[in-house]
């Protein structure tokens, strides 16, 4: 197997933005929570919301391949800013394919930005429910929801 690397994680500027939005975040407040959107947002922090869309691309098994010449920016220099007590290898062990651990960074930013593009365009604040995209049944059919609210 080829040796293990870490690119950096990043996203679109679509998607950076995307990200700040679910996290309650603008341009115009930067790091801070805007008080407009943060009461409606869905994730405390940015990281938050990166990590729940890397496992929802992981789970859906779509990765979106950086196209040559695309420009990302970098939201987190290295991994160990994102990590916390959270095992991305251990995930992409268990849940992906073994040339997901050649690159880990690389997987992670696949995975994420494939979700990203997949909800950013029809993102509402009053209807995000990430929760529900895991859950159907055999048949098609939603199962029972529960509502579970975040923290402040």
């Amino acid at each position: 197997m080829a040796e293990k690397k870490t690119s950096q994680i990043g996203a679109t500027a679509e998607g950076a933005m995307f990200l700040r939005r679910l996290a309650g975040r603008s341009l115009e407040t930067g790091a801070k929570k805007d008080p407009e959107t943060a009461p409606t947002a869905p994730f405390n922090e940015m990281k938050d919301a990166y990590r729940a869309l890397f496992v929802y691309g992981l789970v859906k098994g779509e990765r979106l391949p950086t196209k040559k010449g695309q420009s990302f920016s970098t939201i987190y220099a290295n991994i160990g800013m994102l990590i916390d007590n959270y095992d991305f290898a251990a995930l992409l062990s268990s849940m992906g394919s073994e040339e997901d651990l050649e690159d880990i960074g690389k997987s992670i930013n696949e995975y994420t930005n494939w979700a990203i593009e997949e909800l950013r365009r029809s993102y509402s604040a009053d209807t995000f429910n990430l929760g529900s995209l895991f859950a159907s049944s055999a048949d098609g059919s939603p199962v029972k929801k529960r509502v579970v609210k975040r923290r402040s």
